[in-house]
């Protein structure tokens, strides 16, 4: 039997997330993915933490002044999903799923997403993000508004 005293609930699993995010500390961020995380996102889908740590590095490595802020969230036991605006700015170069890499802008981007979350034993196991690719690529100068 699993001593589930000594984890987080599966909210403070997202929050902690968001914060160590907000910071860059992707080693803080993967401390929450299960060894089996399974990642989906526009042209993303990834399964096991080394798979979730490299798709994660493209966007720290793309973006600086990273924040989340949570404007609803709906819990349903280790289910989460929060609805949010990330931020920040384009200061590398954001590695496409294809290999292609867009140069940095210097454009600063803030655009709203949805994540589901399933946590189990205080550890991410699956996370799905929608959000509008094409906005993205529009706010930092790679496709014409």
């Amino acid at each position: 039997m699993t001593d589930t005293a000594t984890h987080l609930s599966p909210a403070a699993v997202v929050d902690a997330m968001h914060e160590a995010f907000r910071h860059g500390d992707l080693d803080a961020i993967a401390a929450h993915w299960h060894d089996d995380v399974v990642y989906g996102a526009p042209g993303v889908s990834t399964t096991g933490k080394p798979a979730r740590i490299m798709a994660e590095q493209v966007w720290l490595g793309a973006f600086s002044e990273n924040d989340v802020q949570t404007h609803a969230r709906l819990v349903d036991g280790e289910e989460i999903i929060d609805f949010c605006t990330m931020s920040g700015v384009h200061t590398g170069p954001l590695v496409l799923p294809d290999g292609t890499a867009i140069p940095p802008s210097g454009a600063r981007i803030s655009g709203t997403y949805a994540s589901r979350y399933r946590i189990s034993n205080g550890r991410v196991m699956v996370q799905e993000v929608i959000y509008d690719r094409l906005a993205l690529l529009q706010n930092i100068g790679a496709m014409p508004a």
